[in-house]
């Protein structure tokens, strides 16, 4: 009990010790000014925050959007299946549903998903266009945005078009490994996405 006692005054003492050396340090304006500083840079996080997650909202609220279906997922004990979707043209996503199996709380997923979660939970049905094609969504976006680049007047109906051609030659016409290589560098993705992903 003796040894207790003693070692708990010891910590007292130099605790006290050391909060008389912070008291004597926020006297001092640099460490005043970087205080300061540190409660600014937090005000102007959040508000960057918060200007993030409206600049997201109005960019999804506003695409006409074109979906691609990014994941079926299935409860063979309950009998249910889903489909969650991907928008190719703004990235919005259903994929913080499936996320959401695995969270206690919306809390708990990354600030895009949150974003997405928040704007689609209470949509009753998805707005745009439906392609009824089964693609991974980086991929789908990369295509898009290529068609786009090369024809950026085109029409959501015939960038469809040329989405499924493209998609049914790189899952259809064989090529060798260089050739998905350079594929997938020109679509920007990691240059083995052909060669290791299920696309």
């Amino acid at each position: 009990m003796e040894d207790f006692k003693t070692e708990y005054e010891k910590v007292t003492l130099e605790r006290e010790c050391v909060a008389e050396k912070i008291n004597a340090l926020s006297q001092d304006e640099k460490i005043k000014e970087y205080f300061s500083l540190c409660k600014l840079n937090e005000e102007l996080a959040n508000k960057q925050k918060d200007l993030y997650k409206s600049m997201k909202v109005s960019e999804y609220s506003s695409c006409n959007h074109i979906w691609v279906t990014i994941l079926h997922d299935s409860d063979s004990a309950e009998g249910r299946s889903y489909n969650y979707h991907g928008c190719i043209k703004c990235g919005l996503n259903e994929m913080p549903f499936y996320l959401m199996e695995w969270c206690r709380t919306p809390d708990e997923l990354k600030l895009d998903d949150r974003i997405m979660y928040d704007l689609l939970k209470n949509q009753l049905s998805l707005k745009g266009t439906n392609t009824y094609l089964f693609c991974d969504l980086k991929l789908a976006k990369a295509i898009y945005s290529k068609i786009k680049e090369a024809h950026p007047d085109i029409s959501d109906e015939t960038a469809v078009k040329y989405l499924r051609v493209a998609l049914y030659f790189m899952r259809n016409v064989k090529v060798t490994d260089e050739r998905k290589v350079n594929r997938a560098k020109r679509l920007s993705l990691n240059p083995n996405y052909f060669i290791n992903g299920k696309f």
